[in-house]
Parts: structure tokens; C-alpha cells; sequence
């Protein structure tokens, strides 16, 4: 039992850094040592609605013209990082190798993300991970929105609500789809259950890319009688 359990503790918590395979130079529970932390590609000066870089250098707490005219149904996006290496390879090796432990990296460093932010506001009440559809889950065995909100929750001592929402509709992927068949593929995508009135919500999920998902997703959430959409992602992608 004692070997069983030290075997899922290295797995989950690597005893050397996920990048550079070096013994981290202090104790993380990112798997991560502080050199390669500190150059991951972090996004920063970003709109806060959509997290699309914003031109200005010095931009902290602004919205981009886009989101001023037509506001997304979210309220926030907290986005990590930018969709380049190594994040993007991550996420990969995470979704289609099962390497669950970087899902445990991605949730911690999320949730010391999450903490600065809010420095100043209160965190909402709950989190909801992004769901599979069944047929997707059964596939790969595991959703790595879940796996990543798991660590971030607990870290944050916030509940994890994976029953709220489910994806009935089994969707193409949206890579190489136009936007108008990206808002296509996922309309109607989801189902929600009432929500008590006045929750608020933060949406977590590996990559944004256009935001199509998490905008139809936000909408159910919002039918539902949820008061507040935050979406926080790992990485954003541009396109």
C-alpha cells in the first residue's frame, strides 16, 4: 500500500521539472522549477472580456473595442497563457497521452493566477468545468477541463459542480471552421439546470480560441437564471 500510494504522489507532484527535467530549485506543487515558470509564455495586457492581447503595453484593466460594442455573455475571462510552446504541447501531451499530472499543473498555476486577480473582488461561488460529451468522454477516457478545475478548486477551496451542466449534442471538432459554422456546431450544444438566482459562476476550460463554446455555453448558463459568467482558461489562441 505504501509503495502504491508513493507511486500516484510522483505521478501527480514529478519530483523533477516538467520542462527542463531538472530537480526544481524549490518546493512546487506545479511540477514546474522557478527558471521555467518564469518563461512560460504568460498573457498579459489583455481585453478583460475576451482576453485578446491589447495593443496599448501599459492596457491592464481595459476591454477591447469588440467587446465594448457587443458584449460577450460573460463577464471575465481570466486567461494564463498564450496557445505557443510549451503551453500548447502540454495541453496536447494532457488531452490525447493522458498526462494527468500536467492537468494538476495547469490547476495549481491557475489558481495562483485566480488569487492575484481577485485580489480586490470576491470569487464567485462556483466552478463548472467545461463539459464532454459522452461520447467524447468515453473516448478518452477523462475530461481534461475537469481534471484541470479539480486542482483549482481545491486549491481555492471553491465546490466543483460537474452535474450542473451537460453537452447533449455531439459537436465536430470546431479546428478549421469558419465562424459561422463554429457558432453552427455548437448551437444548442448544452443543457443547463436551474440555477439558485444571484450564483455566479466561473467556466473552466484548456484553450480558448474564438470563444464560440464558451459563449453558447455562457448563454445556457445565463437561461438558467445564473447571474455571472467568469471563464478562466489556460491558454488563449489566436487567430
Amino acid at each position: 500500500m505504501v509503495n502504491y500510494w508513493s507511486h500516484i504522489v510522483q505521478f501527480l507532484l514529478p519530483e523533477k521539472c516538467l520542462l527542463c527535467h531538472q530537480a526544481p530549485n524549490q518546493a512546487s506543487a506545479t511540477g514546474l522549477c522557478k527558471g521555467c515558470t518564469e518563461s512560460l509564455p504568460w498573457l498579459q495586457n489583455a481585453c478583460l472580456n475576451c482576453a485578446l492581447p491589447l495593443n496599448s503595453p501599459i492596457a491592464t484593466s481595459y476591454t477591447c473595442g469588440q467587446c465594448q460594442n457587443e458584449p460577450p455573455p460573460f463577464q471575465q475571462c481570466h486567461t494564463l497563457f498564450h496557445y505557443q510552446p510549451p503551453i500548447n504541447s502540454l495541453i496536447s501531451r494532457l488531452k490525447f497521452n493522458q498526462r494527468l499530472s500536467y492537468a494538476r499543473t495547469f490547476g495549481e498555476l491557475m489558481a495562483q493566477q485566480i488569487l492575484d486577480r481577485y485580489t480586490h473582488a470576491q470569487l464567485p461561488d462556483m466552478i463548472i468545468p467545461v463539459p464532454l460529451h459522452k461520447r467524447r468522454l468515453r473516448k478518452r477516457g477523462f475530461n481534461q477541463a475537469q481534471e484541470i478545475a479539480r486542482g483549482c478548486a481545491a486549491k481555492l477551496s471553491l465546490p466543483l459542480n460537474t452535474k450542473q451542466c451537460q453537452r447533449t449534442k455531439h459537436t465536430a471538432h470546431q479546428l478549421g471552421l469558419s465562424a459561422v459554422e463554429r457558432r453552427r456546431n455548437v448551437k444548442k450544444a448544452f443543457t443547463c439546470k436551474p440555477f439558485q438566482r444571484g450564483l455566479r459562476v466561473a467556466l473552466v476550460d484548456d484553450v480558448m480560441t474564438t470563444g464560440t463554446t464558451l459563449r453558447e455555453l455562457s448563454l445556457c448558463l445565463k437561461n438558467a437564471g445564473c447571474e455571472e459568467v467568469h471563464l478562466w482558461c489556460v491558454a488563449r489562441a489566436h487567430q
